[in-house]
């Protein structure tokens, strides 16, 4: 099978749409089938990913990696997306590679600044495949990034331009039921779900776990014997930092400074605010930086707890990464959260943007640690029953070989 991937982001980039990327196309290579990546150009930004041409060229057995030429996007430095000066280099190439199928991540996101639909041309030129992947609510992150009147008024228009875009495809792919139903009920008629989100199945995740881990790894001496609560992701808006720096600088009053650690992983345009505010003059947490998606099994399962504010997630691929090597979550309770996660099963979630319910469950679960070994207990009786056949990227490649 010949397939052509197209994508705004990818590695050295650590986003969810990024790494699920490169799994698949390693899973690719693994399984025998060829592909033409087609993704922006992460040059321009050395100085922030010095190994950026790891991840150009042939970077598997029969796999390409083509950048794009891009340009930031939304305002932030990091985000890259490809340009108009990109759609010839994208037909040369499908014409040259040839590909059975053609599978486009973040079809609205290209067009943002390509003004078309990479790939669906040459599909329906060729009469072969062309698959959308919905993977990121950017309707809901308007809130985020532009002021109230702004949202008020671009909002039925984005919601508009969402349902004709992925309408154009054969069809829309998920990988969360509830973001089915809410396709459906915005219009796009071409949706269809199938497990292919998410990171592998981790193997023996309690050999992972290293008495002094952030001592050894990290150089941090005050860190190993505290419990340690980690904060893992993008340092933007969408993923609630306000709500975060509003309302954890309480842990202080409660618990005392010494007996938790806030370790903070992950890169963005709110470093320098999160770097000014309440949060790290109170509690002076570790600022790991981003953490290659190579390293981030073994992060969570030397923490005691994986804590997520955010409201707007597709799936919560970090929070099944920590579930797969026993670490429980706090997070609010949502329609997202609720998929991953059960209450006092394997995390406890805490109702949404309410800070006082946010500070005592996380208080109690601290201050309890029977109960953080019990939710452990549970996770890892859990994992030990689930079938490591079940791989993403595996079910992925299945689900387009059937539609071709």
């Amino acid at each position: 099978m010949k397939i052509a991937l197209i994508s705004s982001t990818f590695l050295p980039s650590h986003d969810g749409v990024s790494i699920t990327l490169f799994e698949r196309l390693k899973k690719l290579s693994a399984a025998g089938h060829s592909a033409l990546c087609l993704v922006s150009s992460y040059s321009e930004l050395k100085d922030i990913y010095p190994n950026w041409s790891d991840y150009v060229g042939c970077i598997f057995k029969n796999i390409e990696v083509v950048p794009l030429p891009s340009k930031q996007w939304m305002g932030v430095k990091q985000e890259r997306n490809p340009t108009r000066n990109s759609i010839p280099i994208i037909h040369h190439a499908l014409t040259k590679f040839q590909p059975d199928i053609i599978h486009v991540d973040e079809p609205e996101r290209l067009w943002t600044t390509m003004f078309v639909l990479p790939g669906l041309f040459y599909a329906k030129q060729h009469n072969i495949p062309c698959i959308a992947s919905y993977r990121t609510n950017f309707i809901d992150y308007i809130q985020d990034y532009a002021p109230w009147w702004i949202v008020n008024l671009s909002k039925s228009a984005v919601l508009l331009l969402t349902q004709w875009i992925y309408n154009q495809y054969s069809t829309t792919l998920v990988g969360s039921q509830f973001i089915y139903q809410r396709l459906k009920l915005w219009g796009i008629k071409n949706v269809d779900y199938a497990q292919v989100i998410g990171p592998p199945l981790v193997q023996n995740p309690e050999i992972m776990r290293t008495p002094k881990f952030f001592q050894d790894f990290y150089g941090l001496s005050d860190v190993d014997d505290t419990v340690k609560i980690l904060f893992l992701g993008r340092l933007s808006p969408d993923k609630n930092w306000e709500f975060n720096c509003k309302y954890l600088p309480e842990l202080k009053y409660q618990l005392g400074i010494k007996k938790c650690k806030i370790i903070i992983a992950g890169r963005g345009e709110l470093e320098d605010f999160l770097l000014s505010s309440s949060l790290t003059k109170e509690l002076s947490p570790a600022m790991l930086g981003e953490v290659p998606h190579d390293r981030v099994s073994h992060l969570l399962a030397n923490v005691d707890i994986h804590v997520t504010s955010s409201l707007k997630e597709t799936f919560g691929r970090t929070v099944q990464e920590s579930l797969y090597v026993g670490t429980p979550v706090v997070a609010p309770d949502c329609d997202w959260t609720r998929n991953l996660i059960t209450p006092n099963v394997n995390g406890v979630l805490y109702q949404p943007q309410d800070g006082k319910d946010f500070i005592e469950k996380l208080t109690k679960i601290i201050n309890q640690p029977s109960d953080l070994t019990k939710l452990r207990t549970n996770i890892l009786l859990s994992h030990a029953k689930m079938s490591s056949k079940s791989d993403p990227a595996s079910n992925w490649i299945e689900y387009l070989y059937k539609q071709i």
